[in-house]
């Protein structure tokens, strides 16, 4: 009788304590992690559809950052040559340009860190500003699920299936251009610049009178 009246008074006092705590982490605050979407892979086709620009090139340089305003993680530079354009949607797309992209940025799809002499596949929008204009020259951004790759012969094959026609990046701006001065020589005086031509009529008016005398004779 003792026996069974103990197991009782243990078991009342186990469930009373795993009410407390259960009651404690109720209340308690919530814990706050913001999970990081997953970059879903939608194809190709819709990745050229999506994209404003699409272009192959070389990366040929990469900085990186902070990322921008309070957001944590890295924002990268790409430097990147442009070899052919196979989409350009109300933006030019010069030779030279830079590429940006994320990494360990909460809540973005982060693409990463492209490498250095890497030929690529861009998918790509222009930055804008806060009126929605896209700035001079332009900065393109790539995301994790933008479809920017390596270039390799089956993703060129899916873009050039679907975008046949590629063309030249916009050529750099000659008025950007670096001219050399050539030396140029200083004008020569007035009366340098006359003497030839006077030497001429001279010449000519003695040359006529020389010819009057002679038939004269």
């Amino acid at each position: 009788m003792l026996t069974t009246a103990r197991i009782l008074a243990a078991t009342l006092l186990t469930s009373a304590l795993a009410g407390a705590g259960a009651v404690t982490l109720v209340a308690g605050p919530p814990a706050y992690a913001a999970p990081e979407p997953s970059c879903t892979d939608v194809g190709v086709p819709t990745q050229t559809r999506q994209a404003q620009a699409v272009f192959t090139g070389e990366v040929t340089s990469v900085t990186t950052g902070p990322a921008e305003g309070d957001r944590r993680g890295v924002e990268l530079v790409h430097e990147v040559t442009v070899e052919a354009v196979y989409k350009a949607a109300r933006v030019d797309v010069p030779a030279e340009l830079q590429v940006l992209t994320t990494r360990g940025v909460p809540g973005a799809c982060n693409l990463g860190r492209l490498e250095e002499g890497e030929q690529v596949v861009f998918f790509v929008r222009a930055q804008t500003d806060e009126e929605g204009q896209v700035a001079e020259p332009p900065v393109f951004v790539a995301s994790g699920d933008s479809g920017t790759a390596a270039a390799d012969a089956d993703l060129l094959d899916a873009v050039e299936r679907i975008l046949p026609n590629p063309s030249p990046p916009v050529p750099a701006d000659p008025a950007e251009a670096e001219f050399e001065p050539l030396p140029v020589d200083p004008p020569a005086p007035l009366s340098r610049a006359v003497a030839p031509g006077a030497a001429l009529v001279v010449a000519g008016l003695l040359g006529l009178f020389v010819v009057r005398r002679l038939n004269r004779r």
